[in-house]
């Protein structure tokens, strides 16, 4: 019992300190591992939770990032697509005027500024700045349209229309296009870039936060599968919204057909595949036979209705390579030669004919390796749609069945003809007129000089007619003036006193609206010079619209500048000119003065030049004499006209072109005697 009880008593005393002595040994004992385990887990928490928290932080500022990037993004391929509505609009309304059309190009204008305005509230100072630009860009684009090219349109003007689009519109267009394209290209490269730091992010944070935080990990993954799954939705509707884009920017509203620019992407890579050794093919260019009689009988409704109807047939048998390229125009792209296109083109003529719509006038050509660039192609079947409708409409004509009579501007000659427009230099030659008064036959005085505009060596123009030519073909004879203007002018600083400066003008330069007498006072008053000392040169070649001829000459002569009817007897307007034309001075074509020795009825057109001058005291200038045969024939049937000191002359004989104004004169007696 007493033993009992000492158990019973003595234990919780005895254990008490021993429980105590325990706990402060085991105490003492764990305490540094506990707190190298505290420290430990502090150690490796505060990290983890550091890096959790920046990663977190990052991965926020990221995700702003990004979705700031990709709206801005968003943003800029509605300003693509509404610079690209802007474009086709004003293509739209060059083919169909209408006051609709307007409307909608004003208002994809506004849309555009609208856009830029919002994306400018929401970029840097430097993007502001690149935004700024495109909007002063385009609203240079907006004025030049409204004000220089639409009117041209309204005015049916095609040369003007011509000239603006070449030199100012497609210039300033491509510059805008190619900004936005810019800025959109840069940030999507942007979003791009924050998506993938973004990923990397993710990944260290899947592979390091497990190992301590399980809970982090479900989390984290969680976010991260939301995330991709946003991103996923936001790639789809991205893709979605640039395939809509793309669709909408290549396809003809109307006919369903791709575009003009569809047709040409279409076209450059058929051509690239064919030049690496890939299957040829065919292009056709259709025009819609007496289209316009359709428009103005029975409506454009009934127009619009003959275009879709086009296109659905043209959709039905040639899937994917039909194309509406202007008005009423269509292309086909089909593989193979001509003689596989030909039979579908004859099953086209016939649906058409059993569905009683009109008929097509139809331009084929092959290409060839030997074709380089899809210009040459292009021009090449418009020769032959322009022959197909020349013979009567409603036939095919494959360019190789006109191709020896063909006149044709190669891509190259193009190129060298913007190259040297771009290079704004032309070489310039001065030949002298001299005076030839018949009284005293050893003295002349001198009249003035010709400037002859001659293009520079490595130009790729064997002579200045070549290059006229292909000016007038691409309809830029005024751009040609103007830089054979500019350039003969800075020459000019030497010019003798008293002596006039000839200057040319092409037809198509006088065959426009817009007056050229203060455009050419400008650069004569910059140059030094008055008016009274420049002679413009028109030549009877003029004729086509005399009335816009009359018309700019007489503004010419009340800005004070003089004129010339120049090549008078090479043509059959002669006469008509110098009805209508109040001019200075009348020039005598070589081609007369050098058959007129030998032929008496040119002999008789000189006579008769001659006697318009005695009767109208205009001067009279014979060119090109080359031989004393043709200048004692010249002075002797002037004579009474060299009295009045009407006569002049120039040629090799009496001077050669040169490039300053050091001449002598020379003594007639070696020549008249």
């Amino acid at each position: 019992m007493a033993f009992t009880f000492l158990l019973k008593g003595t234990i919780p005393e005895l254990a008490a300190p021993r429980l105590r002595l325990i706990h402060k040994w085991t105490t003492h004992l764990l305490r540094p591992e506990r707190q190298r385990i505290t420290a430990i887990l502090i150690l490796t928490f505060l990290p983890l939770a550091l890096f959790a928290i920046l990663a977190t932080v990052e991965t926020q500022q990221l995700t702003s990032k990004a979705w700031n990037s990709v709206q801005q993004s968003d943003h800029y391929q509605a300003a693509r697509y509404q610079v690209g509505a802007e474009e086709s609009l004003e293509r739209k309304y060059r083919l169909e005027p209408s006051a609709a059309v307007l409307q909608r190009h004003t208002d994809a204008g506004a849309a555009l500024v609208s856009i830029l305005k919002t994306l400018r509230s929401e970029v840097v100072p430097d993007e502001q700045r690149q935004i700024d630009g495109i909007l002063r860009l385009h609203k240079q684009y907006l004025d030049a349209v409204h004000t220089q090219l639409f009117p041209a349109v309204d005015a049916h003007d095609l040369a003007r229309q011509t000239a603006v689009d070449t030199g100012l519109i497609d210039p300033m267009f491509d510059t805008l296009q190619e900004e936005v394209n810019k800025a959109s290209v840069a940030h999507n490269m942007v979003a791009k870039q924050h998506v993938r730091q973004l990923m990397w992010i993710q990944k260290a944070l899947v592979v390091v936060t497990p190992l301590v935080f399980i809970l982090g990990l479900c989390v984290m993954c969680y976010f991260w599968f939301k995330f991709q799954l946003q991103q996923t939705r936001l790639d789809e509707v991205t893709s979605q919204a640039m395939a809509h884009l793309k669709t909408e920017a290549t396809t003809d509203s109307l006919t369903a057909l791709g575009n003009h620019r569809a047709f040409q992407e279409a076209l450059g890579e058929m051509m690239q595949r064919m030049t690496s050794g890939g299957q040829g093919f065919t292009l056709a260019r259709l025009d819609i036979d007496e289209f316009k009689l359709i428009n103005d009988r029975y409506g454009h409704l009934r127009g619009d209705q003959t275009l879709i109807d086009l296109g659905r047939i043209l959709t039905a048998q040639f899937p994917g390579h039909a194309y509406r390229v202007g008005g009423d125009e269509f292309a086909l792209l089909m593989p193979g030669d001509g003689d596989r296109a030909m039979p579908l083109l004859n099953s086209l003529s016939a649906t058409l004919r059993h569905e009683q719509l009109p008929t097509l006038s139809v331009g084929l050509m092959s290409a060839s390796q030997a074709i380089s660039s899809p210009d040459d192609l292009q021009q090449q079947a418009d020769q032959a749609l322009y022959e197909a409708k020349r013979q009567g409409r409603d036939r095919i004509v494959t360019f190789q069945s006109i191709a020896d009579r063909a006149t044709l501007t190669g891509h190259d000659q193009v190129v060298s003809f913007r190259n040297l427009l771009m290079a704004g230099h032309m070489d310039i030659a001065f030949q002298p007129i001299w005076s030839c008064p018949p009284d005293d036959q050893s003295t002349v005085t001198l009249l003035g000089f010709e400037a002859l505009a001659r293009p520079a060596a490595g130009s790729g123009f064997a002579g200045p007619q070549e290059l006229f030519d292909l000016a007038a073909r691409l309809n830029r004879s005024l751009a040609l003036d103007d830089l054979c203007w500019s350039s003969t002018l800075k020459r000019c600083h030497g010019l003798p006193a008293g002596a006039l400066l000839f200057l040319n003008l092409t037809p198509q330069t006088l065959d426009q609206e817009t007056p050229l007498a203060p455009r050419l006072l400008a650069a004569v008053n910059a140059a030094g010079l008055h008016p009274g000392q420049i002679v413009l040169e028109v030549t009877e070649r003029s004729v086509g619209h005399m009335s816009a001829v009359l018309h700019q000459a007489k503004l010419l002569r009340d800005a004070g500048f003089r004129l010339a009817l120049d090549d008078v007897g090479a043509g059959n307007a002669g006469l008509e000119m110098l009805r209508q034309l109040h001019v200075d001075f009348v020039k005598i074509d070589r081609s007369v003065v050098s058959a007129a020795p030998m032929d008496t009825v040119t002999n008789g057109v000189l006579a008769a030049i001659m006697a318009y001058a005695r009767v109208t005291g205009v001067r009279v200038i014979i060119e090109g004499i080359e031989t004393a045969d043709m200048l004692r024939n010249g002075t002797s049937m002037g004579a009474d006209v060299a009295h009045g000191h009407l006569l002049a002359a120039q040629g090799y004989l009496l001077g050669r072109p040169g490039t300053n104004f050091d001449v002598m004169p020379p003594v007639l007696d070696n020549f008249t005697q």
